[in-house]
């Protein structure tokens, strides 16, 4: 219910999928509603936490099948606007009052920085099969990067992007350089070799030692 309160204020900007056309949007004003937007949600969280299938979902909200189908797009779409526009990054201030004991020799650690990557379906185009295949994991993927501040929190989330890239390529494209200042501090692996151009101090301290 208090995530419900935070995104309800938006609701009036969300814009739905048609049911006649999937690739057609329109305002949600104008799309008949078959459940309350507060249900649409719980039904999408259901989706998203159990892995539900949609005839499952559609069983158990008493809905049709393409009705659910409408609901889980739409929402994915109005979600990602809402929660992207959300700033996490947080002030230098704010990190060093939560610094962790074991970061007194890094004390000027802004972010803790690494990329991921996602297994994805291999595209049937030979094309995009090179773009999205990954060396490292060996099969397609979707790659992005994370920042974490030294107390645990998420504060930097990037694109994906497909799984070729390099880190230092999704460095520069994700939108971190014009984050990080001359007196702050990223600690990295390693493996994550962007010394050459980030504006600031890099740690790599070992991760495993012994």
């Amino acid at each position: 219910m208090r995530f419900w309160a935070l995104i309800e204020p938006s609701l009036p900007s969300m814009v739905s999928v048609t049911p006649a056309q999937r690739g057609t949007f329109e305002p949600s004003s104008t799309v008949s509603r078959y459940l309350q937007p507060i249900d649409e949600m719980f039904m999408f969280l259901n989706y998203l936490a159990l892995r539900l299938k949609q005839h499952d979902l559609a069983d158990r909200f008493g809905v049709h099948q393409s009705t659910v189908s409408r609901i889980i797009t739409t929402w994915s779409n109005f979600l990602y606007a809402v929660l992207g526009s959300v700033r996490i990054w947080m002030a230098v201030e704010k990190i060093r009052e939560h610094l962790p004991a074991e970061f007194k020799d890094y004390a000027d650690t802004t972010v803790i920085l690494d990329c991921t990557e996602l297994r994805c379906q291999c595209p049937s185009s030979p094309l995009l099969q090179s773009e999205v295949f990954s060396v490292y994991k060996s099969h397609c993927t979707l790659k992005g990067l994370l920042g974490v501040a030294p107390h645990g929190a998420v504060t930097f989330i990037s694109p994906l992007y497909a799984g070729s890239i390099s880190d230092k390529q999704i460095m520069r494209e994700s939108g971190i350089l014009s984050l990080l200042r001359p007196g702050m501090a990223i600690m990295v692996d390693r493996g994550f070799l962007v010394g050459d151009f980030v504006p600031c101090k890099i740690y790599r301290p070992p991760f495993l030692s012994g």
